[in-house]
């Protein structure tokens, strides 16, 4: 017989053995906790039996469980992806995984769903006695969240009065103010190379330069300030503001961070004056800042940006910010000003540690700041520790430089402790005393600081430009790749920084960025100028372009391999479920359009190292590539469970259309060549493996919500038929007409066929439910994920997969069935995204107003913004204008700095990289397409708005060049004129 031996490091440890199961069970609204022990005689347990005992002991436990009632069971792997158990292999992965030998006891915590049909009331009016009720929820004992995707608990917390509303009246202008100042963090950084914040009181927050996530790390001491000299009088102020330091009455949304104010903030401003008020204007890349205090007597405003070039990823890697204070004198005299920059010695700090009394840390010691050789035009105050181990991830330089012109007057005080002692002198004379000497003692760091002072004459105005730059060239992987094979702990495998192969030390950074500042600030701004002067909706602007932020994120790295990789999200302190997740990089569309090179190098990486040699691709990578591949622990290299989410078949289809993506987006003739006989494997998989030759997929389909759908829907569908089109296109272009019919006949046999099948209610589509499987369903849900293959297909130009009035009846029906004036909490589960506050889309719904206790993973949340883009992307191209704009709204309300920052949209953590899907809404409304002319070197483009199409301005990109497409005309489009208006790169280049 085959059982299922308890596994403790690596092998049976256990012949007779006591197992505590640590339980959360959920169902008909309520969750229980459940804590008890099952005696077994032998190490082999068979999982029927195993759940059989289980339910046993629940029933005589818990009130809401029923004896007829179906229990699923579910775990948290390494990588915090939660795993259904249906089988005897799947527990005997999850006891490896989960379990946990105590004393000769086998401690398990599970999740459990029961069975049966769950009315949504309920959940609302359930008695507070359950620990997720209304007043239970938001503890770290929370019965719930222990298991949940992300495993962060609540943040907030909800009783029976909705919170008020505060919402941000200058969105529209992407202006924030006030109180829709309170969340906004932008992150600005290097392309894949660490970044910090700007955040809404004009200060510098979540440093995460030094290889490693850390949300909510903080540097004390590092900020700017500004003296002002008028003849016998001056004042000064560090350039940030406490105004919403002690705010009353503020009710922060629920799993994001970005509102707290870290304590080094607040002790920074208790020890110096700062200014009354901040206001920024936030167009990214770039974000600007204007401070206003009564005592300062001139106008402060500031531009901060890290080069940000697109078709140019080296440039775009740079690991800088650049700082543009402008100032201008209003009066009547001559004024005397000084901007000052101060800045903490990092090196050493492991980035997420508390620094304590300003310069306190454990692993600080030795570190020293220098002042580097005089170059003309600018001074640079270099700061190390000399002290570290050369190949150490935390032997890093971070620095400070001033740019400076003849006549200017710089000081500096390069080694000091106390912020106090540092400002007295600066605040007197606006000139900086020379400080400590020598390396710091253990247990401590230095702080240092640059002046520059000029005069400014009356109605004058001067710009003060300053650097702050780093360089940690020594990355490693430093999270779990256990569930890929890889146990080893101990080793530190190294993967090492881009932006270092180009730029070999922080001089060299510096030196670079003032030997081309000039191009690099002209080249960032006409890139969000493109984007930003428009006549498409500011909603769409800013759903788009902001997403783009991603790519600055700790989410995002640019390996010293060259390749691309990414995390789906970032957790506080830790990346989420790496890495380079096949279906939710499904949704990208920034990288590939910014930057084609490096979104090349994920296709590459797909389809030549991460394959097996069955053309099953696992959905997440393993670094360094040196290492063994995750099938290569399968049995022969080839034997899975194909229902496992290891192997999500929506990222594993995905690589097919995405590698025709890269295509049209302009890839090399011989990068094509090389992927081009991966991809026929990968088809060939699907359509004699998961196609039984109807061109539909009934078997397991593992996919991006964390469970395995069964049976036909269209989710998994379209997602087929748009990588049957693509391939197709493909075959084409590679001369192969053998495989190009093929594919379209499967095709036309797929889209009749999965119509036919799906779209039964003249409504819209549902899913045919396997009744041998009836778990995770959709059935006759609308699920707003339901078409994103042909949302894929319209990207791509393939044309309608299915029938446009049968989709644009979907749509309507799943905007009217799903969308909601005010999210309550309650309803929402595992996760609970949004409040009374915020309006949008449940990811799924039904017509009855009740969720099966079976629906597939995550249909009662609040829909995503990684969902919402593309969905609304859809009802534009269906034609649901007002839909669409909806949507947008809705989304851009959510994120408008009074409780969410615009550039930290979530999902599984921070920084999530699904919503980058958004970047394709300016596609979507220019109505762009283009494709290649097979045999040629040319191919066909063209553009046809869909918003304001007699006034069209929009930005477009291609492989070569991007700019806006302008076009104007009279109310039929009968006269007027069109123009494409090249911002940067050329018109055509071979490939």
């Amino acid at each position: 017989r085959f059982g299922v031996a308890v596994f403790v490091g690596g092998a049976p440890s256990l012949l007779s053995y006591t197992m505590r199961l640590q339980l959360s069970v959920r169902g008909r609204g309520a969750c229980e906790k459940a804590d008890f022990s099952l005696h077994f005689q032998d190490a082999l347990v068979h999982w029927n039996l195993l759940t059989e005992s289980v339910k046993r002991q629940l029933l005589q436990i818990l009130r809401h469980l029923k004896k007829d009632d179906l229990l699923k069971f579910l775990y948290v792997d390494d990588e915090g992806d939660t795993v259904s158990i249906n089988s005897d292999l799947e527990w005997r992965e999850a006891l490896r995984v989960s379990g946990e030998e105590q004393k000769g006891c086998v401690v398990m915590r599970l999740e459990v769903w029961s069975s049966g049909k769950t009315p949504e009331s309920a959940t609302a009016t359930k008695s507070t006695s359950s620990c997720c009720s209304a007043s239970g929820s938001s503890s770290s004992s929370s019965c719930c969240a222990g298991f949940q995707r992300p495993l962060q608990n609540d943040t907030a917390v909800y009783d029976r009065v909705p919170p008020a509303k505060t919402s941000n009246p200058t969105a529209a202008q992407y202006q924030y103010s006030g109180d829709a100042l309170m969340a906004v963090t932008l992150p600005l950084g290097a392309l894949g190379g660490g970044c910090i914040a700007v955040a809404g009181d004009g200060g510098l927050r979540q440093w995460q330069v030094c290889n490693r996530v850390a949300h909510n790390a903080q540097v004390p001491d590092s900020f700017f300030g500004v003296r002002v000299g008028t003849g016998t009088t001056s004042t000064s102020a560090v350039l940030m503001s406490p105004a919403l330091y002690n705010r009353k009455g503020f009710h922060p949304a629920n799993l994001v961070t970005d509102h707290l104010i870290p304590q080094a903030s607040k002790d920074l401003l208790a020890a110096l004056p700062g200014i009354q008020t901040v206001e920024i204007t936030a167009k990214f890349p770039i974000v600007e800042i204007d401070y206003t205090s009564p005592d300062i007597p001139v106008q402060i405003h500031t531009e901060a940006f890290s080069p940000c070039v697109p078709l140019d990823s080296k440039n775009s890697a740079l690991p800088v910010i650049i700082f543009n204070y402008t100032v201008t004198n209003p009066t009547a005299n001559t004024v005397e000003v000084s901007l000052l920059g101060s800045l903490q010695n990092i090196a050493g700090w492991d980035g997420a540690s508390a620094i304590t009394n300003e310069v306190e840390n454990a692993a600080y010691g030795g570190n020293t700041n220098t002042v580097l050789p005089k170059t003309t035009g600018y001074t640079v105050l270099d700061m190390m520790n000399p002290s570290l181990q050369a190949m150490d991830a935390m032997n890093g330089h971070i620095a400070l430089a001033v740019l400076n012109a003849t006549g200017d007057v710089v000081t500096m005080t390069p080694q000091f402790d106390s912020v106090k002692d540092m400002w007295t002198p600066f605040a007197q004379t606006g000139k900086l005393s020379p400080g400590s000497t020598g390396a710091s003692p253990a247990g401590k760091t230095w702080n240092g600081a640059l002046s520059l002072t000029k005069a400014i004459a009356p109605k004058q105005t001067q710009t003060f430009t300053f650097l702050l730059a780093w360089h940690y060239p020594h990355r490693y992987v430093n999270w779990s790749q256990t569930s890929f094979g890889i146990k080893d702990k101990t080793t530190q495998f190294y993967l090492g920084n881009r932006y270092a192969t180009f730029w070999p030390s922080i001089q060299n950074v510096l030196d670079y960025t003032v030997a081309n500042i000039a191009m690099l600030t002209a080249k960032t701004r006409a890139f969000r100028d493109a984007m930003f002067n428009s006549t498409l909706p500011w909603q769409l602007i800013d759903s788009a372009a902001g997403r783009v932020s991603v790519l600055n994120s700790p989410t995002s790295m640019w390996h010293g391999d060259g390749n691309f990789y990414a995390f789906e999200g970032c957790k506080p302190t830790v990346g989420c479920c790496p890495l380079n997740c096949t279906h939710v990089w499904n949704y990208e569309f920034a990288l590939s359009r910014l930057w084609p090179d490096l979104e090349r190098s994920m296709r590459a990486v797909d389809l030549q190292e991460q394959i097996s040699p069955n053309a099953i691709i696992p959905s997440r990578t393993t670094v360094p590539l040196e290492l063994r591949r995750q099938w290569s622990f399968w049995p022969d290299y080839t034997q899975v469970d194909q229902a496992s989410t290891a192997i999500c078949v929506d990222g594993e289809i995905g690589t097919v259309y995405k590698t025709y993506r890269e295509v049209l987006q302009g890839a090399p003739k011989d990068w094509f060549n090389q992927q081009w006989p991966q991809v026929k494997k990968v088809m060939q998989r699907w359509m004699t493996d998961l196609d039984d030759g109807t061109g539909v997929i009934r078997g397991p389909q593992p996919n991006t919500y964390d469970c395995t759908l069964y049976g036909v829907n269209t989710f998994l569908g379209t997602q087929y038929l748009c990588a049957l089109r693509a391939a197709e296109e493909m075959a084409k272009l590679q001369g192969d007409t053998t495989s190009a019919s093929a594919y379209q006949a499967r095709y036309q046999k797929g889209t009749a066929a999965l119509d036919k099948l799906c779209f039964t209610n003249g409504k819209y589509y549902t899913q045919v439910v396997d009744p041998a499987h009836n778990v995770n369903v959709m059935s006759d849900g609308t699920h707003v994920d339901a078409l994103m293959g042909w949302w894929w297909a319209h990207a791509l130009n393939l044309g309608d997969i299915l029938p446009p009035d049968h989709v644009k009846s979907s749509l309507q029906a799943t905007f009217t069935q799903n969308h909601v004036t005010a999210f309550d909490p309650n309803l929402q589960y595992p996760r609970k995204f949004f409040d009374q506050r915020d309006a949008g889309l449940f990811v799924e719904r039904w017509p009855d107003g009740t969720v099966p206790s079976n629906a597939i993973r995550y249909s009662s949340e609040g829909a995503w913004t990684g969902l919402e883009y593309p969905f609304a992307a859809q009802c534009l191209y269906a034609g649901l204008d007002d839909v669409f704009l909806q949507v947008l709204t809705e989304a851009r309300a959510k994120y408008d700095g009074t409780r969410r920052s615009p550039w930290n949209e979530i999902e599984c953590g921070d920084h999530y990289s699904r919503p980058m899907g958004g970047f394709q809404l300016f596609e979507v409304a220019s109505g762009i397409t283009w494709s290649f002319v097979p045999n040629t070197t040319t191919f066909n483009l063209s553009f046809a708005p869909r918003l304001s199409a007699t006034n069209f301005v929009g930005f477009f990109i291609l492989c070569t060049c991007y700019g806006q497409y302008v076009q104007k005309g009279d109310a039929q489009l009968a006269t007027g004129s069109a123009q494409i208006v090249i911002t940067d790169g050329h018109r055509s280049e071979e490939r």
